[in-house]
This record gives structure tokens, C-alpha cells and sequence, in this order.
């Protein structure tokens, strides 16, 4: 019985699996993975989702070295620290698209869940003195600490 058995098993195995029916085995590929890929990736999180970790962890003065642009210039790091810190940023985000302008300049898309609402948003990201930052200015602001 078990003679008869394991081969009809190994059979069925081999005709409902990858192997025996000649597709090729596809990974999954997750479109937020990225380990140190490019410069937008932190510790296997793109760059927004890894500010919110910062901002959850409360360690403003670390996110704020994360910006660049008019709105940090205005008020320089540790006034915008204290910003940040007043900041709702809580809200579900995923990044659904990656355009590069150019070798040091991209153009991500997120998308967030707000009160059962998705919607889509852009961000600027460069790459000022070897690190990953994001653009800030007063409508970039808004757009990501005051959605509707």
C-alpha cells in the first residue's frame, strides 16, 4: 500500500507545483521593500514611513534633520523640532511610486487612508550631503501635517 501510495503522492505533488508543470517560480515582490537599495530607503522602510517611526518615538530633532528647504531654513532645526512635535502624523501611508528626476532628485507618490478616504499625494525627496531629504515648504507642510 505505501509502495503504491508515495509515488502517486510525489505525482501530485509534481503536477500541482511550479516545478512540475514548467512555470517559473515568481517571488512577491513588494513595492515598499527596499533594504539600502537607494538612498530613499532606511532600515527596510522608505523615507516618510521611517519619519513617522521617528515621529512616534518622539525624537523630533532627529526627524527634522530629515527636511531641507524653505520652510527648515525659515525656521531653522530646533524651531522646526518643536513644530514637528505638535504635528498629527499618524495616519496610514504607503508609497505607491518612485520617479527619479534626475541622479539626486526624486518624485515619490504616497498613498493614505484618512476617515476611510484614500487618496494620493507627492513629495519631493534629494539627496543633500549623502542623506535622503525631503523638500518643506509651507504647502508641502500642509499637505503632510494638515490633510483636508
Amino acid at each position: 500500500m505505501v509502495k503504491i501510495f508515495l509515488p502517486i503522492l510525489v505525482s501530485i505533488f509534481l503536477v500541482l507545483t511550479p516545478i512540475g508543470n514548467g512555470k517559473a517560480i515568481h517571488l512577491l515582490e513588494q513595492p515598499n521593500f527596499c533594504l539600502f537599495k537607494n538612498p530613499l530607503c532606511f532600515y527596510n522602510m522608505d523615507v516618510l514611513r521611517y519619519l513617522q517611526v521617528l515621529h512616534q518615538k518622539q525624537e523630533y530633532g532627529q526627524m527634522a534633520k530629515f527636511f531641507y528647504g524653505p520652510m527648515k531654513q525659515a525656521l531653522g532645526e530646533k524651531k522646526l523640532a518643536a513644530e514637528l512635535s505638535d504635528q498629527d502624523f499618524g495616519y496610514a501611508l504607503k508609497r505607491v511610486g518612485i520617479k527619479e528626476v534626475d541622479a539626486k532628485n526624486w518624485s515619490l507618490t504616497y498613498q493614505r487612508i484618512l476617515l476611510g478616504t484614500q487618496e494620493n499625494f507627492k513629495i519631493e525627496a534629494a539627496l543633500v550631503n549623502d542623506t535622503c531629504r525631503v523638500y518643506l515648504d509651507q504647502k508641502k507642510w500642509s499637505q503632510l501635517f494638515s490633510p483636508r
